[in-house]
């Protein structure tokens, strides 16, 4: 059974801290977070966008807590891995166009 203070500390440890997130109900104005709060008697978690608001597509919910806190952490991770992803691309996409750049500054009769 997960608790609260092992997925946090997991959280902190992993360095997923660096992503907002809100485990409670104080989640009103947290924009671009993943949430995990208790309503309606169940806990759930979802996504907020850039305004703060619920991404209704990214609502779950769950009986139990540490079910609530697993997938929890499994979404948190998620979040670093599409991090990462991204660096990687927007990495690639920079050397590809200085590659590009080169080349077309390379041309014969450029001026």
């Amino acid at each position: 059974m997960t608790t609260l203070q092992e997925t946090v500390a997991t959280i902190e440890a992993e360095g997923l801290d660096r992503f907002a997130y809100v485990i409670g109900d104080d989640h009103a104005g947290s924009a671009d977070a993943l949430v995990l709060t208790r309503r309606d008697g169940v806990w759930t978690s979802f996504s907020t966008n850039e305004r703060a608001g619920v991404e209704e597509t990214s609502v779950r919910t769950y009986e139990e807590l540490s079910d609530a806190l697993d997938d929890f952490l499994r979404l948190m991770r998620l979040r670093a891995d599409e991090d990462a992803l991204m660096s990687r691309i927007r990495e690639k996409n920079r050397l590809a166009h200085e590659t590009w750049q080169a080349s077309r500054d390379d041309r014969p009769g450029k001026a």
